[in-house]
């Protein structure tokens, strides 16, 4: 009985996370095969698209990134509820991160003096009164952010990231308000992960 040498456990990690089927598995020995059993080509295809299906996540995810802010519940409140508004309104973004990403987006492409006017008064509070809250939002928009920031920056204005998001984020729920006759609807407290028509 001839012997394998067996996997390295970085090769069979690197098999599992890829769902590479042809690897994951090693051959069995000569001795141990059926003889007339041919292995379908069914799991080498099945496992090229699944390969191909994980590429292709990955390839989402790398369109995207993480940002943390710090957040009050009344914010947090307020955007779910515009959201809810602007879906129920025929909107598109059937996600709460979509919006969220839609807010920071319009609020960059504002000129510095269209975000002054709009900067609300910012200050410390002596008490804790948010939290800290994250959203997956694509690269482009993270960095049309940035470069917004910059621009605050050159006109004497330093917002930090949160204070920035949150001038976004109260900015596009008065435009909801404004879309949706002056009232919103009250959000759940939890939101459905997707809306669907």
């Amino acid at each position: 009985m001839s012997s394998s040498p067996r996997r390295r456990l970085g090769d069979r990690n690197t098999a599992a996370i890829a769902q590479d089927r042809t690897v994951a598995t090693p051959p069995a020995p000569k001795e141990l095969e059926s003889p007339g059993v041919t292995p379908e080509p069914e799991t080498k295809t099945k496992a090229t698209t699944t390969a191909k299906g994980t590429s292709a996540k990955a390839a989402q995810v790398s369109d995207t990134v993480r940002l943390g802010i710090y957040i009050t519940p009344e914010d947090v409140d307020s955007a779910k509820s515009a959201y809810l508004a602007d879906w129920q309104a025929g909107g598109h973004l059937d996600t709460f991160a979509k919006w969220m990403a839609y807010a920071f987006d319009a609020h960059a492409g504002r000129s510095v003096s269209e975000r002054t006017r709009l900067a609300r008064p910012s200050g410390r509070s002596e008490t804790r009164t948010g939290s800290s809250r994250s959203f997956v939002i694509p690269t482009d928009t993270i960095a049309r952010m940035r470069e917004a920031i910059a621009q605050d920056q050159a006109a004497d204005r330093w917002p930090s990231d949160s204070a920035w998001c949150s001038d976004a984020i109260a900015a596009a729920v008065e435009q909801s308000r404004t879309r949706a006759g002056g009232t919103l609807p009250t959000a759940p407290a939890r939101l459905p992960n997707r809306l669907r028509r």
